[in-house]
Parts: structure tokens; C-alpha cells; sequence
């Protein structure tokens, strides 16, 4: 019987059919393996398998169960480009002949186009009077449910995360029909993680997912729900589809979708409404790591995306973004009330305008600015600053206006400083020992590119007389450049200021004034001049909470390498030209 039955398959569709341990029964056939392979019109299969038993009813006769021990199943997918001749419309009975198959150890491997799908597992397939296939794939982590309906007209996938836990399920019907409908609702995080990190989708696949970010969004659309409708009236050459994101019966974001498959069209329209702690965990994934005492803890963003698209190309579009009533905490620096606002009035000519503003913005120990405004158009490859200032320390810091070619590296920038108050200023340091009185203007060149800042040049200047106060500790009480400062009244002052990107930064001061109670109150010029590395510096003032002593700590402790001897005019006060001396 064993020969027979091995003459007959050799006779068949099967490829190298080869079976070994036949054994015969009334109810019962068992084999100890078959094996074999079969030419299909989506593909090769190959299939090995262990320990079968055949169950049947001879008086029927019918075949009633199948069970495998162990089965490894292989198939090389190649979607074919022929068209089908037979009529999808015409119904039938489902062509599986038997009433169970189950197998307790599987093993499947896909060769797709976008890479090896694989399972491992136990399966199972029922098949009932209604004529419906019930397919089961089971492991420890999931189980994946397929329901087909007579003829195949309809299906239906459900897959859950055991011990429990849906993650999506997907329908679909008429299939048998032109109209064509499908749905998808899924827990909108375990999908994310499931499409980036589940052997069943094909690996290529899944790692482009991987890669684009998608599994890292799970925790941020955790308790989001997705709903996915989408029908064809006409075999697929126009699809209507809708998409829905929601929690809590609140809706955050929906996308309505319009297509033509002949001409590639599409058209689009998307609507956002989410808080803006939702977006800020959606979008975690593509930013840098954000510190652990950031904190986003108010805000609401809005926005719309209206795009057409015509034979591989966006025709024309339009987006608007708007944030507002933001509030964000990061480290000992706070801003309220912020808003953004984002038009994209051209999506092809990349046409934009960018509005920011906050009402307040704290950095730490009453440092506070005000009224920050922010406006800016991009068109083509250029983004021109049409107004940026914030008010701060009495006075006001803006950027010029101008154009910036953001795709060339570094940005030139100028900071204008305008009626900075110096006492507000110094007071903002929190060095009691240093006081004073006066206003200074001045312009900052900046240099900026994506990992450093460049000042070159840099000037202020005093715009009225003012005093300068310094009661701190001094190596010589008696130097008289010491006591001029203790209350020096000057009615000229001048900085210039340098910072380089590797942190070295250079001061020049030079101070024109007097002192009532040194030399008689005879005038007075001081240059001074300070280099240091600027990160060092201020690193070790935030730690220690001390800004004078760091600064005592630099200014005592020896250098790397012998700085050259500061000229007298450094060193002492001297008086000006003695046409000056009035």
C-alpha cells in the first residue's frame, strides 16, 4: 500500500514526493514523514513533515481529521502580474476536504519580495458546515486568528498578545464583489510595536519600520485606539478610505484619503487636535534624547494638512500648526503661555510663515524675560527673520532682521543689545560684591552652526554715566586699582567680546571715570583683559552654586601654560591725555 500510495503522488501535482512508515488502519492512517513540494501560482512550496495521522470515515466516505507532530513548511512568494480568468463574482464552496487539521510543533518560512516571514508554533484549521475556514497560529507571545467566509467572500484577522490583550483586528468583504470594503481597528501602540518587532511581517519590512522610529512610538500612543475604513467601488482603480485616532471617545487626529490608482492621484486631508504632551511623546522617537527634568506640562496643538498628489508628485498642498498656552519647565528655566503658529500657504514652492511668542520666560534665581516674539517667512531655500526680540534686564535683545540660507552652514546672526539695565544685569549674576548703575547698546556677531556658537567681535557700550561697585575680598587692599573700583563713577565704557567654538573666550573692558576718595577724585582709564574657557567657568559656578568663588578659583589658579605679563596699563590705573585732565 505504502508503493501504491507512493506511485499515485508521484503521479500528482506533488514535486519528489517521498513518504516513509505507512500504516494502514479501518479509521486511521498514519505516516512516519512525508515529504514534498508543489508549483503554485503565487510560488514554490516545500513541506516536511513528521508523525501524521489520518483520520477517515470509510462508510461515508470522507476524510475527517489530519494531525502533525511536526511540520516545517517553506514558500517562495512571487506575486504574479497575469491577470486571474476565473469570475471573481461566482461563489463556492471553500476547497479544504476535511473537517481538522492541527499541528502541534509548525514551522513556516515566507520568501517575500520585502524579505523572510517566519512563525513557530502550534496551528490549527477547521473547517465547519457553514463552509468557513477557521485558522488558528499559536505560540507563547500571540495568537493570530483568520476567519474565511464562504467562497471567500469574506475574511477577518485577529490578533491578540497573550495571556491577553488585542491587538488589532481587520475585516474585510465582498470580496467576491468590485465593492470592496476593509476595516481595521487596533490598540494604536501594540500595533506600532508589533508591525516593528513581529517575525510574521517580512523582515526588510520591518526593519525600514525599525529604522523610521515606529516601535519607539509605542508608549506615546499607549490607551490610542486606531480606526481604519477603507472601500473600492470599482476593483480597486478608486479607493475612499478613512483613519481615526482617538482615546477615551476623545478624537486626536483624523486623515480622510481619495485615490485614483490608473493616475497615481491622491488627494488628502488631515486634521490634528491632541495636547501637546501627545505630541511631544508621538514625536520622541525622531528627537534627541530630552533631559529628565524637562517637563511639558500644559499646551494644546491644532492643526490641518490639505495635500494633492498627481503621477509621483505633490501638485499643491497647504498645512497649518498651531501650539498655544504652552507651558515647559526645563531644569531651573520655565516659560508660560507660549504659542507657535505654523502656515504653510505652499506646500510645493515651499512657502511658510513662523510665528512664536511667550509671555514670560524664567531662567532660574529672578531671571526673567518678557514679550518674546519670534517672526519669520520661508521661501524656497531661505528663511529671511522678520522680527525676533524678548525684553530683558530693563532693556531689550533682538535679532537683526534679514535673510538666512538655512542650507548653508554656519548662520550669520547679529544680536542687538539695546538699554540693558547694568544693575538688573549684575544683580542676575547673584554677586553680592559687585554692583552698579548705567545702560549699554551694542551689536553681537553670531555665528551659529548645528553643534556650536561663534562670537566675533562683539561690542558694547555705555550709553550714560554711571557707577561701578566692587566690595569683594582683594589680594592687595592697598592697590589703588582695588580702591578706584569700591566706587569708581565712570562716564565712559566700552567691551569687546569674543567666544570661540571650542569654548575660549577673550573680554576687553576699558572704563573712564573717577573716584571721589582715590587720588582726589582725578580721572581714571582701566583696559582690563580676561580669557578663560567659558563651559569650565560657568560648569563649576552652576555645581557650586558660586559664581565669585569660581571665579576667584580661576583668577588664582596657575595656568597650563605661562600667559604673557600683563602690560602696566593692564595692571594699574592711569590717567587719561592731558588734554582730558579737567
Amino acid at each position: 500500500m505504502q508503493w501504491v500510495l507512493q506511485q499515485f503522488l508521484e503521479r500528482s501535482a506533488l514535486l519528489a514526493p517521498k513518504l516513509s512508515g505507512l500504516q494502514f488502519g479501518f479509521t486511521q492512517t498514519e505516516l512516519a514523514e512525508i515529504e514534498f513540494g508543489l508549483e503554485t501560482g503565487a510560488g514554490h512550496l516545500s513541506a516536511k513533515l513528521n508523525e501524521v495521522k489520518v483520520g477517515y470515515d470509510l462508510d461515508v466516505p470522507k476524510i475527517e481529521t489530519v494531525s502533525v507532530s511536526h511540520a516545517r513548511l517553506k514558500f517562495a512568494y512571487h506575486p504574479s502580474d497575469k491577470p486571474q480568468n476565473q469570475d471573481p463574482s461566482a461563489p463556492g464552496a471553500v476547497a479544504f476536504p476535511l473537517e481538522r487539521l492541527s499541528v502541534e510543533n509548525l514551522e513556516i518560512g515566507i520568501d517575500t519580495p520585502w524579505g523572510l516571514t517566519r512563525f513557530a508554533g502550534r496551528g490549527e484549521i477547521r473547517h465547519s458546515e457553514a463552509e468557513t475556514l477557521d485558522i488558528t497560529l499559536q505560540n507563547t507571545r500571540q495568537s493570530v486568528r483568520i476567519e474565511l467566509g464562504p467562497g471567500f467572500r469574506s475574511a477577518k484577522v485577529i490578533v491578540e498578545r497573550l495571556p491577553n490583550g488585542k491587538i488589532f483586528d481587520l475585516s474585510a468583504d465582498h470580496l467576491d464583489q468590485p465593492n470592496r470594503q476593509a476595516r481595521l481597528h487596533a490598540d494604536a501602540g501594540s500595533l506600532a510595536e508589533w508591525l516593528g518587532t513581529n517575525s510574521l511581517v517580512p523582515e526588510s519590512l520591518r526593519a525600514n519600520l525599525s529604522k523610521a522610529g515606529l516601535p519607539g512610538m509605542a508608549p506615546g500612543l499607549s490607551a490610542i485606539q486606531l480606526d481604519l475604513n477603507a472601500e473600492t467601488p470599482d476593483k480597486f482603480n478608486s479607493v475612499q478610505g478613512t483613519a481615526l485616532l482617538s482615546r477615551d471617545s476623545r478624537n486626536l487626529a483624523s486623515v480622510n484619503l481619495s485615490m485614483t490608482t490608473p493616475s497615481f492621484g491622491a488627494d488628502l486631508d488631515a486634521q490634528l487636535d491632541m495636547t501637546a504632551k501627545e505630541v511631544l511623546d508621538l514625536l520622541k522617537p525622531w528627537l534627541p534624547k530630552i533631559p529628565d527634568d524637562w517637563q511639558l506640562s500644559a499646551g494644546n496643538v491644532n492643526g490641518t494638512l490639505n495635500l494633492r498628489w498627481q503621477t509621483g508628485r505633490i501638485r499643491s498642498g497647504t498645512a497649518r500648526l498651531k501650539a498655544s498656552e504652552l507651558a515647559l519647565t526645563a531644569g531651573s528655566a520655565r516659560l508660560e503661555a507660549g504659542k507657535i503658529e505654523l502656515d504653510v500657504s505652499d506646500l510645493v514652492n515651499r512657502s511658510a510663515t513662523l510665528t512664536a511668542d511667550a509671555s514670560k520666560l524664567e531662567f532660574g534665581k529672578g531671571l526673567i524675560a518678557n514679550n518674546l516674539i519670534v517672526k519669520t517667512h520661508y521661501l524656497g531655500r531661505e528663511l529671511t527673520v522678520d522680527q525676533a526680540a524678548l525684553s530683558i534686564f530693563g532693556g531689550q535683545l533682538e535679532i537683526l532682521p534679514g535673510p538666512l540660507d538655512v542650507e548653508k552652514m554656519p548662520l550669520l546672526l547679529t544680536l542687538r543689545v539695546h538699554a540693558i539695565d547694568l544693575a538688573q544685569l549684575l544683580s542676575s549674576l547673584d554677586y553680592k560684591d559687585l554692583s552698579g548703575t548705567g545702560t549699554v547698546n551694542g551689536e553681537l556677531p553670531l555665528r551659529l552652526s548645528m553643534d556650536a556658537i561663534e562670537l566675533q567681535d562683539g561690542a558694547l557700550t555705555g550709553t550714560r554715566p554711571g557707577v561701578l561697585r566692587y566690595q569683594g575680598p582683594t589680594a592687595d587692599k592697598e592697590n589703588i586699582a582695588f580702591k578706584a573700583l569700591r566706587n569708581l563713577s565712570y562716564h565712559s565704557l566700552q567691551a569687546k567680546v569674543n567666544y570661540r567654538p571650542n569654548g575660549d573666550y577673550h573680554l576687553g573692558f576699558r572704563l573712564e571715570g573717577s573716584n571721589p576718595e582715590v587720588l582726589s577724585g582725578h580721572p581714571l582709564a582701566f583696559n582690563l583683559n580676561v580669557s578663560g574657557q567659558l563651559p569650565e567657568l560657568l560648569r563649576r559656578g552652576i555645581q557650586a552654586g558660586d559664581f565669585e568663588k569660581a571665579i576667584l578659583e580661576q583668577a588664582t589658579t596657575k595656568p597650563a601654560k605661562p600667559l604673557p605679563k600683563p602690560s602696566i596699563e593692564d595692571q594699574q590705573p592711569k590717567p587719561p591725555p592731558a588734554d582730558r585732565r579737567n
